[in-house]
């Protein structure tokens, strides 16, 4: 996966650096959005790529992760406490409206422009822009934002953007309605539907919030995604990877029914969302690589889309 993916990136970085190099402009990182569920191993390959980009092919990446651009502890009790109505899916990190947008914007843009000052003489000092951090671990296992973020500086030729959410498009408010009623209603050959845990006003939230997204979303320029044959996989994934976690922390963090519930929450979104990456509206539509997986992370199938 992480060849394929890297000869991917190549392909798309030459055509990139081609159309600015024949207009004599600094070429800023190609973006790449990197999509998967919890535990079908997206972190993983994000951390894999640096390493074969910079030592195969004399590459500077920096790779992020939307997670680390959740709200702060406290901003994340209070909306979990304010929401109207109560939201119980705004009950802790994880859907639309849990993340720092402004935050995660502005860091887009820094990374977007880091080539440009120190594209322009040698003498000049490189930009840099600081990446921030999030520790799942603490508040027993509700998490807060690091003290200490990641200092990443210019040039850079590819940027990793990593996320379970990236790319997931908002629906018009009428098929939401729709699937929500299909959903309670359904007929005997139907997989039993996540979303009838959950009001539908409590999903208009949901969808609402993602609609913010969408300016996230513009800065990616091609896309991989890591799609389960079946959604049902996520649990025992989300699970093992909890289990790893504790067994390097000293055993802090959720225990497997915290686990289970937090992952009920964000099955409504993979369920609705998820096919907002094929939009398309997208910036990378007809540039993105999809790895079709089984129960135990192995290929099955590649396309592109």
């Amino acid at each position: 996966m992480v060849e394929q993916t890297a000869q991917f990136i190549l392909s798309h970085l030459s055509s990139r650096k081609n159309h600015f190099d024949s207009r004599r402009l600094p070429s800023p990182p190609l973006f790449v959005g990197v999509q998967g569920p919890q535990g079908a191993g997206k972190s993983y390959l994000s951390q894999l790529l640096p390493a074969y980009l910079e030592q195969q092919h004399s590459l500077r990446v920096a790779t992020f992760s939307l997670d680390d651009f959740y709200l702060s502890h406290d901003a994340q009790q209070s909306l979990a406490l304010n929401s109207k109505p109560l939201n119980p899916l705004l009950a802790g990190r994880g859907p639309a409206g849990t993340h720092d947008l402004p935050l995660l914007i502005r860091t887009l843009d820094g990374l977007k422009n880091i080539n440009e000052k120190s594209a322009a003489t040698s003498s000049e000092p490189e930009r840099t822009v600081t990446l921030p951090t999030y520790d799942k671990s603490l508040f027993h296992g509700q998490g807060d934002r690091s003290a200490k973020g990641v200092t990443v500086r210019g040039p850079v030729d590819v940027a990793i953007f990593e996320g379970w959410m990236n790319g997931f498009g908002a629906l018009p408010d009428e098929e939401l309605a729709a699937r929500y009623a299909a959903a309670s209603s359904p007929s005997a050959d139907d997989t039993p539907s996540t979303l009838v845990k959950y009001s539908k006003a409590t999903l208009d939230d949901i969808n609402e919030s993602l609609r913010d997204y969408e300016d996230v979303w513009d800065a990616i320029d091609c896309f991989v995604q890591i799609r389960p044959l079946d959604m049902s996989f996520v649990w025992d994934w989300r699970l093992q990877q909890e289990h790893n976690m504790k067994a390097g922390n000293g055993g802090v963090g959720m225990s497997d029914e915290e686990v289970r519930q937090f992952i009920d929450r964000y099955m409504p979104s993979y369920e609705l969302f998820q096919d907002g990456i094929d939009n398309e509206s997208t910036t990378w539509h007809g540039k993105g690589l999809r790895f079709w997986v089984d129960s135990h992370r192995n290929i099955v199938k590649v396309e592109k889309f």
